[in-house]
């Protein structure tokens, strides 16, 4: 039902008493769409009718446009804009010309086709010979309210399907997926031949046609465990569907409706669900319990290396010049100085909290991570004491006036922070210019009329003098030493005028 004759029945049914909702259900058409048409008259209806058929200017290119389609049946409406605009110049909305193809293509029968992927089944490979790598996100509900977006790094062996994975709430960085692996080597028992990547950021810097850049800390993982590592191209996760299903096995069958404590706790459970059921049940594919299969492929791993034994690798970052460092898009704050006497520190993560430490490992302060982005997490004790300056010239000041004025200098400082000082020094001019009986009736006048602004007190003083000049003080004349001429006589020397002769004067 189309154009005149939904507006026809609508009033048809409207003049014989039914509900709009009634209307809706017995046309089959949506509520809009009624009380659009249900109050409109005929008038009101060819008139739109008519100026939709105008606005209709894609129609001097429908021929085109119909052949377009025909004889390339994956063309896109954004596809059919672009060429609109390169071939006829013109400029329509990318919306109108969809409305447009998608008319055009339900009136002429012409559904768009898509060329699918052919896909082929891929040998198993050899025992130890590979595992698989991604990662994937998920939000998980708080054990206290709240979501926290938890991180999962999930490894599997090609050819038994032995799994494991382990997560963290916050990104994974080139340092912890290193560390991670070389968890997954333990859990394991021994290395595989080889591993397989996406393209990711913490694992190589750039790829080009095969020439790949890793990053630092995956380059120095590769070259110690002599790791053969194989990059899937962009955008194609289907090409490694094993751990894609494995991640996804990983977010719907263990974390969903889970709640989240901490790291630890949630890891320490991931290890018994993966005892207890990913590894213990009858993998869809192969039909074989991955565990079993498991204790056949750990004789074809290679053994851990050297480095498995090692600490943890040390994570360095460089105190800025306002003294922070940047650590998960956030800046914390190191105490006063550290810029200068440590231009860099290690830093570790443990249960949430950001231990940052000197290079030797000497503890300089904590912080807790916070799960935002773009902040600064500041210490009150790494900041500049800004009070004991201004606590000194207040206590000067408060005994220049003979303790009369505590609370309005309080209040000075309190409604004027910022200013204090200024407006203390302006006190201290105020006092050797008129004296403490004058100043102090400024104060009383001030506190009087609520007011504590030094300036007002200036104002006050001024108006007293110009009615009474005696108020305002002279300057203190100098203070003159005597001298005492027993001790300081001079006596000077006495020269014939013969001397001054042959020196020329006259």
């Amino acid at each position: 039902m189309k154009g005149y004759s939904v507006y026809n029945a609508i009033q048809q049914l409207k003049e014989r008493g039914f509900k709009k909702a009634s209307v809706a259900r017995q046309l089959n058409l949506n509520r809009r769409t009624v009380i659009r048409y249900w109050d409109m008259s005929v008038e009101e209806y060819e008139q739109k009718h008519l100026g939709l058929c105008r606005e209709k200017a894609l129609d001097t290119y429908r021929d085109q446009i119909i052949g377009w389609l025909r004889t390339y049946p994956t063309l896109t409406a954004a596809q059919v804009c672009d060429w609109l605009k390169e071939h006829y110049h013109e400029q329509f909305a990318e919306r109108t010309v969809s409305r447009y193809v998608k008319a055009l293509r339900e009136e002429y029968q012409l559904k768009k086709s898509v060329r699918p992927r052919d896909y082929e089944a891929v040998p198993e490979l050899p025992m130890g010979q590979q595992m698989q790598v991604d990662f994937g996100q998920v939000s998980m509900q708080n054990v206290d309210g709240g979501w926290t977006k938890v991180y999962v790094a999930a490894f599997l062996l090609a050819c038994s399907r032995y799994k494991y994975a382990e997560m963290q709430s916050r990104p994974f960085t080139a340092v912890d997926l290193v560390h991670i692996c070389h968890n997954c080597f333990r859990y394991f028992g021994g290395m595989p031949q080889e591993m397989v990547f996406d393209q990711d950021s913490i694992v190589c810097v750039s790829e080009n046609a095969g020439d790949i850049i890793y990053t630092y800390e995956f380059e120095k993982f590769r070259q110690e465990c002599k790791m053969s590592i194989y990059m899937c191209r962009g955008a194609d996760p289907e090409s490694k569907g094993k751990i894609e299903n494995t991640v996804k096995y990983i977010k719907g069958n263990f974390l969903s409706n889970r709640l989240y404590v901490d790291d630890d706790i949630l890891n320490g459970s991931c290890l018994d669900w993966l005892e207890r059921t990913a590894n213990a049940k009858v993998h869809g594919t192969t039909k074989r319990i991955p565990a079993e299969v498991f204790k056949e492929e750990r004789e074809h791993l290679r053994p851990l290396p050297i480095h498995e034994q090692r600490q943890r690798p040390v994570v360095c970052r460089t105190v800025r010049k306002d003294n922070t460092i940047i650590y998960d898009s956030n800046r914390y704050s190191v105490p006063l100085g550290t810029y200068n006497t440590q231009p860099e520190v290690r830093i570790e993560t443990v249960d949430g909290i950001l231990y940052i430490q000197t290079i030797f490992g000497e503890p300089i302060c904590e912080h807790r991570i916070s799960t935002g982005r773009g902040l600064l997490i500041q210490n009150k004790s790494h900041t500049r004491d800004r009070t004991t300056a201004i606590d000194k010239v207040q206590s000067e000041l408060d005994a220049r006036l003979q303790g009369k004025a505590m609370d309005f200098l309080q209040a000075i400082r309190t409604e004027k922070s910022r200013y204090a000082r200024d407006q203390f020094r302006l006190i201290q001019s105020l006092l050797d210019q008129y004296g403490l009986d004058a100043t102090l009736n400024a104060v009383a006048f001030c506190e009087h009329s609520r007011i504590y602004s030094a300036n007002t007190m200036k104002d006050y003083l001024e108006h007293q003098v110009s009615l009474n000049p005696s108020l305002k003080q002279s300057p203190a004349a100098p203070t003159l030493i005597p001298v005492d001429k027993a001790e300081y006589h001079i006596t000077t020397q006495k020269r014939p005028l013969e001397v001054y002769a042959r020196m020329g004067v006259r």
